[in-house]
């Protein structure tokens, strides 16, 4: 298809972006378990050529990915068991006097900030399942609340290099510094932020409304009636949490992998709670554990990989990039502001994980046929474009980030509502004026 193409012919290109068109659009409606849905599409491309099988399990299938995100939610099931979760979620309600929009924006803002400074994925793990716990006490829709953490973890995460996965791979393929980086799109993270608050305020402001009989109701309660009673399994599964997250927090010091901690957390709570396992097993209850499997959303994440891995190899991202250079004449700023706005349409539209990992190739080729007189300092702005593109682009749907999809899923696992159609009308107009504001910025200070 272009000079980035790595084997697929012109047609095979084409109906690797309809099959990836079609799912979409099935999942985006659903009207069909979306699980089927992605690993459809997946069989699709590898059996018309589209991607190598090999290639496909091995590379695009990224299986570390695929254990953090099982091992996740094995660990957060089994936390919820504890009462740990209910139990803080009663404490924050009785912090903020039953205030939906102070419990939305305190939420909201940690976990911008968890984000920055260690993972989104990390924030959404431990604090989406208080706030479905919190607003289901207040009998209040998680939806407003979800879509506030969910841009606010994927804006966040841009302030820095340890933020959004993005970035780091930005870092490692280019010589930025955290604090460059810091004093760069630090303001800008946090007028994109005020921006969401604003607009989530003006929509749901008034209608977060807690009726005063689940006021009286609420602030009668005692937190510490939501622990579980077996005292052992508590104390127990707190621990092995704490060290998991702990050992999280660490694993660049430590060099261990996020996938193979979290894995070990997870088996040594299943250890913990072995005596439920042991029912299942015992009562043959195939159903429960396929029921389980499909809770892990491990086969619709496969699924999605393949396909997405199919128009990375189909060379489609690199299709778009070459075409915008051509556009731009070589003109920076204007290129700048033209890379901002194709990520984010390309990060809105797929994983932004695969599609950053095939345009920083694209960006450093783009870098190199540049006029020579184009200072250091306004190339970097093609990397800044990058960073701030996914970062909003990967808040446009709920498929367009992994924090996204997994928070998806823990809400569809709770009953949260949080469904792709909904989403999408919320925040797909927020993107659009985060996308404005972001463009003067960088036309008045990048």
């Amino acid at each position: 298809m272009t000079e980035f193409s790595q084997g697929p012919v012109l047609w095979q290109a084409i109906i690797a972006l309809i099959i990836f068109a079609a799912a979409y659009v099935c999942i985006l409606i659903e009207k069909w378990d979306r699980m089927y849905t992605a690993l459809g599409g997946a069989l699709l491309m590898i059996m018309l050529g589209i991607v190598p099988l090999g290639k496909a399990v091995t590379s695009y299938a990224n299986w570390h990915v695929l254990l953090l995100i099982t091992s996740l939610f094995i660990i957060s099931g089994v936390f919820q068991k504890t009462g740990i979760i209910a139990y803080s979620a009663s404490h924050i309600l009785r912090k903020f006097r039953l205030q939906p929009i102070t419990v939305l924006l305190s939420l909201s803002v940690l976990s911008a900030i968890v984000s920055a400074l260690l993972d989104g994925l990390l924030a959404i793990a431990v604090l989406v399942p208080i706030l479905l716990k919190t607003t289901k006490m207040m009998k209040l829709s998680p939806v407003p609340f979800l879509i506030s953490i969910l841009l606010s973890v994927n804006i966040g995460g841009a302030a820095t290099l340890m933020g959004n996965l993005p970035n780091r791979m930005i870092g490692a393929a280019e010589n930025i510094s955290t604090g460059e980086m810091l004093i760069k799109l630090g303001p800008l993270v946090i007028i994109l932020l005020a921006i969401v608050y604003l607009v989530i305020w003006l929509i749901y402001g008034k209608k977060m409304i807690v009726a005063e009989s689940y006021k009286r109701e609420l602030l009668t309660l005692q937190p510490a009636s939501n622990l579980a009673s077996d005292r052992g399994f508590l104390v127990g599964s707190c621990l092995i949490i704490g060290l998991t997250l702990l050992a999280l927090l660490l694993q660049g010091v430590l060099g261990w992998k996020a996938s193979y901690i979290a894995a070990c957390g997870a088996v040594t709570l299943l250890a913990l709670n072995y005596k439920e396992l042991f029912q299942l097993v015992k009562r043959r209850d195939y159903l429960s554990i396929w029921q389980g499997l499909r809770e892990t959303q491990l086969l619709f994440f496969f699924g999605l990989f393949i396909m997405i891995g199919g128009l990375t190899y189909a060379g489609i991202t690199g299709f778009i990039a070459v075409r915008g250079l051509e556009i731009s004449q070589g003109n920076i700023p204007f290129l700048s502001i033209l890379l901002l706005w194709l990520t984010g349409f390309g990060s809105a539209m797929m994983d932004y994980i695969p599609y950053t990992a095939a345009m920083i190739p694209v960006v450093k080729h783009m870098g190199s046929m540049l006029p020579s007189a184009a200072d250091i300092t306004t190339i970097t702005s093609l990397w800044w474009s990058l960073i701030v593109g996914t970062a909003i682009g990967s808040g446009v749907t709920l498929l367009s980030s992994m924090t996204s999809m997994y928070a998806a899923a823990l809400s569809d696992q709770e009953g949260g509502g949080l469904t792709q159609r909904g989403y999408f009308i919320v925040a797909a107009p927020i993107s659009l004026l985060l996308f404005i504001a972001a463009t003067i910025y960088f036309k008045l200070f990048l």
